[in-house]
């Protein structure tokens, strides 16, 4: 018997009640001509937005909410449990889509037998898209095997990588290969869980196709708390690193690489994410995001990465991007704490300033 959905939309929110009729609004109106339905998650929302969702008319929306809050890994693993479509695809609720987005995907991934079907996004910061003009391929994809592990290999060597196939939004990817493999996302993270779910997802298809085409909308919001700085503000160890690590390995062994290809992207990736956390929230630190914890939170994870043998071994072997600060690994290898917050600082000012121009 065939599935009644062709696509099972899941979106998590917590006290989103600001945006939640325009991202209903965004998922109701898709021209896509193929039944779908909309899995709404509440994890433990305390505004009225679980109210919105509710009374939103759309037929096939299904509402359920976690008992405490638990973060959105936990969320998406419950609409993952629910979901009936042959295809899922995950919607952040600040975010929206264009109508074609459902109906885009869904073509592309029939006609081309695709197991994940990406497309790019627009990223929206005072009504100005940032990235206008900017994608990240030249033209339409399909990637199998080898190209796959050639993008593998990439995604940790580009620190201004944005959007492509490393990711969760935006993305259609199909159902049983999630449920053949037993894939969920990890609950330990609040931050990187996409990431996690992301490779592991990648080591598992047969082949993935990319669309030239900015159909997904992210807004950045300025003095808004994100899932980046809840996460580290909650306490983000050297082990969460070191937890994302492990599943790029698994996700590299099952896509055939070698031995000694693993442990060197291994400990290319420990030091990737590392760098990548501080920069990020060095700039949600520059953009107002986080109080003054924040230069504590940020010294504290510092600290813990300074003083780690793992950390101390794989920052020998990390191979630096020329898109990339010199100083951040530098400074790593050198254990000076000092050097490292004025580093992630100053790159964060950069990163704004390359992505208001529309270069990053």
């Amino acid at each position: 018997m065939s599935n009644p959905f062709s696509i099972s939309v899941i979106v998590p929110f917590y006290n989103a009640e600001p945006y939640l009729d325009t991202c209903l609004d965004s998922l109701s109106k898709q021209d896509i001509n193929r039944p779908y339905e909309i899995i709404m998650v509440d994890d433990a929302s305390t505004d009225g937005g679980r109210r919105l969702a509710e009374a939103h008319p759309f037929p096939d929306l299904s509402l359920y909410t976690l008992p405490a809050n638990a973060g959105p890994a936990a969320a998406r693993n419950l609409g993952l449990r629910k979901a009936k479509g042959d295809f899922l695809f995950f919607l952040d609720v600040d975010d929206r889509i264009a109508e074609n987005t459902l109906s885009t995907l869904y073509g592309v991934a029939n006609k081309t037998d695709s197991d994940l079907v990406s497309c790019d996004r627009e990223m929206i910061e005072d009504a100005q898209n940032q990235r206008k003009g900017v994608f990240a391929y030249p033209s339409d994809l399909g990637l199998e095997s080898a190209e796959l592990m050639d993008e593998m290999r990439k995604r940790l060597n580009d620190p201004l990588s944005n959007g492509g196939l490393f990711g969760l939004t935006g993305r259609l990817i199909r159902r049983s290969v999630v449920s053949d493999n037993d894939i969920y996302f990890e609950e330990k993270l609040r931050y990187l869980e996409d990431q996690a779910f992301a490779w592991d997802i990648l080591g598992c298809i047969k082949k993935a196709s990319y669309v030239r085409q900015q159909l997904y909308s992210y807004y950045v919001r300025p003095n808004v708390n994100t899932g980046l700085s809840d996460g580290l503000s909650r306490g983000f160890s050297v082990a969460y690193f070191k937890l994302v690590k492990n599943h790029i390995v698994t996700s590299l062994k099952r896509r055939g690489f070698s031995r000694s290809e693993i442990e060197k992207l291994g400990d290319q990736a420990l030091i990737y994410f590392a760098i990548s956390a501080l920069v990020s929230y060095s700039r949600s630190m520059v953009l107002g995001k986080v109080g003054e914890t924040g230069i504590g939170v940020r010294r504290k994870l510092i600290q813990d990465l300074l003083a780690d043998a793992d950390v101390h071994k794989a920052i020998r072997n990390y191979s630096r991007s020329k898109n990339e600060s010199a100083w951040i690994p530098r400074a790593i290898a050198w254990r000076s704490r000092w050097l490292l917050e004025y580093a992630c600082t100053k790159r964060a000012r950069e990163i704004l300033r390359l992505r208001r121009m529309g270069i990053a």
